[in-house]
């Protein structure tokens, strides 16, 4: 199989456009629902440039939900940056999400999104998702343990680790309400439950 990136070391513009454009209509329309003839098609690359690139519509699919991870891990880093302390940082995450949200019409989380197609569990493209919320996890218990750190004493037997879990329970949930009311609401009500496990 070729390589995806050229001689000189970097991704090829055929590669960049079939992946730009299978992640648009994977988030868009959905996994299953998307054809490779389509994404041939949109992205304008012939169907042996799309094979060399990429042998499998599955393979596709991880190499976006890779790319994923890594846009949306660096935006979310920029987006809470503005934050000062534990505490704002983890009202900050769910302030985010409102911006974050209506930029994408309420589609919802990607990952959960293709997640919910592939019900194979330990399928490379559930792994893939999960790596995402496992690196979203760690970064809320870091910030858990630097609140309980400021807390003192005040904060002596709060568990950081159900923190850490309750806080992402609302953040998921209030992903998946926005996306079924298609409504920035559930994103406040996140905001006041969080201030609530938070105090």
């Amino acid at each position: 199989m070729r390589s995806k990136q050229d001689r000189n070391g970097t991704e090829s513009d055929a590669y960049r456009r079939i992946l730009a454009t299978a992640s648009d209509l994977f988030y868009r329309n959905g996994y299953r629902a998307t054809g490779i003839n389509e994404i041939i098609d949109k992205s304008g690359v012939a169907k042996a440039t799309f094979y060399a690139h990429f042998p499998s519509k599955e393979l596709l699919a991880l190499a976006y939900v890779k790319s994923m991870n890594e846009i949306e891990g660096r935006s979310l880093e920029k987006g809470i940056e503005k934050y000062r302390g534990p505490y704002d940082k983890l009202l900050g995450i769910l302030e985010y999400l409102i911006p974050w949200s209506r930029e994408r019409d309420f589609r919802g989380c990607g990952y959960m999104n293709i997640s919910s197609e592939v019900t194979t569990p330990g399928h490379p493209l559930r792994r893939e998702s999960q790596a995402h919320y496992d690196a979203l996890r760690a970064l809320v218990g870091e910030l858990m343990d630097q609140l309980k750190a400021q807390r003192g004493a005040a904060w002596k037997d709060r568990d950081v680790d159900q923190l850490a879990e309750s806080y992402m329970l609302i953040f998921a949930g209030a992903l998946s309400m926005a996306q079924l009311y298609h409504d920035p609401k559930p994103f406040r009500h996140a905001e006041d439950a969080a201030k609530k496990l938070l105090s």
